[in-house]
């Protein structure tokens, strides 16, 4: 490509002064008659117009200045007095902390103490307990000893009453005394169709007393020399009532006593303790309709009707109730 030269275009020439007010003035080409466009409203504002002066800018940062240290100091103020309330309710924590902690030192202490008691108890208890079990055993074998004592007991008086019987509902005379007594028996054993006589008697007596009742006379005692003398009478007077009516039973009358009729009661003799066993058995006998109650060797029996079996009657146990497992 060939380079191609171009007559650069004519330019207006300008003057150069120093002066440029001089030479505004005396140039040609400045038109003084140019239309001046209005300046806007939004336009800005002359340097000398539109900034304030040094004074008003300092007073301003001044104010400024002073709302900040006033702002700083309030907020100076409101921490300074939440980190005092903060430091109160800390050191109230630490002060309540400290007591729990003392009155956790304290509770150990008295649950430690509270610990040793209940031990300390605890094996009191079980000393106790076991002084209780013991003794509980001792009792137990004490009452075993005491029963067997009781029935040695019984059996010795059993043996020492076995030749004897009990007369009841017999008139008591004036003059009594043994010989009358013993007269009365034979009568007894005369009109039962058995033949007895003095030597046949080993004692006879009335219990003692201060009754004088005719209608409750003390009982009459005899005690044979045989035991066989005994038990002879005393079958020969169940016979005897059995085959007679209830008013022809042996009584009073039939004995030629004075006084109204009253029935005669013969029975073996036997010791207190015997004698209220005996007293219940003939109670349970009624209650539970038992035929037959009696005593034989001092022995108590209950039989339900005739030709069943005859039980035992040795203690209270065995008449616990209808239909006892003893019975």
């Amino acid at each position: 490509m060939s380079l191609v030269k171009r007559t650069p275009p004519k330019t207006t020439q300008t003057k150069s002064e120093s002066d440029i007010t001089t030479a505004v003035l005396q140039s040609d080409y400045v038109n003084k008659n140019r239309n001046k466009r209005p300046r806007e409203d939004n336009s800005p504002q002359s340097e000398s117009k539109s900034t304030p002066p040094q004074s008003t800018i300092q007073d301003k940062l001044a104010a400024w200045k002073k709302e900040q240290d006033n702002n700083m100091a309030k907020f100076m103020a409101e921490q300074t007095s939440i980190m005092s309330k903060l430091a109160s309710d800390i050191g109230e924590i630490k002060a309540q902390n400290v007591q729990i902690q003392t009155s956790n030192a304290e509770f150990r202490k008295t649950n430690e103490e509270m610990i040793k008691s209940m031990v300390f108890m605890n094996k009191k208890f079980e000393d106790m307990k076991k002084e209780v079990e013991d003794l509980r055993k001792e009792r137990q074998e004490q009452h075993l000893y005491i029963q067997s004592l009781e029935q040695k007991i019984t059996d010795l008086q059993r043996m020492s009453r076995g030749s004897g019987i009990e007369l009841r509902n017999i008139p008591m005379e004036s003059s009594e005394n043994t010989d009358s007594l013993i007269k009365t028996v034979c009568n007894i054993s005369k009109l039962v169709g058995l033949r007895l006589a003095e030597p046949d008697f080993r004692d006879i007596h009335r219990l003692p007393g201060n009754s004088t009742n005719s209608n409750n006379p003390r009982p009459v005692l005899v005690e044979f020399t045989k035991v066989k003398t005994k038990q002879a009478l005393l079958s020969a007077i169940r016979s005897y009532n059995k085959e007679k009516g209830k008013e022809d039973k042996l009584n009073t009358k039939l004995l030629g006593m004075p006084g109204e009729r009253k029935p005669v009661y013969i029975e073996e003799q036997l010791s207190a303790t015997t004698k209220k066993l005996f007293y219940q058995a003939r109670e349970y006998a009624k209650q539970n309709s038992f035929k037959y109650c009696w005593t034989s060797n001092g022995n108590i029996f209950l039989r339900k009707a005739e030709g069943d079996k005859q039980q035992l009657i040795n203690s209270e146990k065995c008449l616990q109730a209808p239909g006892s497992k003893n019975l």
